[in-house]
């Protein structure tokens, strides 16, 4: 399948610095992101609700990867362990069902030491096949 369109999702623009794409197939994806200060609360750790944008944008790729653009129906995030400023976090994506009326990707997401920063559950709604666009 041809990955385009996800070029900006984790862009600097989009707040989301030094990003890197390491695996990305059919219902699989990880990559490495670097916490930046501006991605930070006031007690200098990762903000909640930039861990859980980097969790929805790679359960949607994640669906991308099995052939249709989806959209977030339900979601629910456990943060487990701060992830500091400068560290380099371990994001993984992977589709536990791909139904037609839904799908169920998992999410964690990982430091340095491998310890777990938080794990998502995110269940998708597939608007359209990709393949109608091409």
């Amino acid at each position: 399948m041809k990955m385009t369109g996800f070029e900006d999702l984790f862009s600097e623009e989009k707040g989301f610095f030094q990003s890197e794409l390491k695996v990305c197939e059919a219902g699989h994806l990880e990559m490495e992101i670097r916490v930046n200060k501006v991605n930070a609360n006031p007690y200098g750790m990762a903000h909640g609700g930039y861990l859980f944008s980097i969790c929805d944008n790679v359960a949607g790729i994640v669906g991308y990867t099995l052939g249709s653009y989806v959209v977030s129906q339900q979601a629910s995030i456990s943060y487990l362990s701060p992830a500091k400023i400068d560290e380099v976090l371990s994001v993984c994506g992977r589709c536990i069902h791909d139904g037609g009326r839904s799908k169920v990707v998992e999410t964690e997401i990982r430091n340095e030491k491998q310890k777990l920063v938080c794990k998502g559950t995110f269940t998708l709604f597939p608007v359209k096949k990709v393949e109608d666009d091409v």
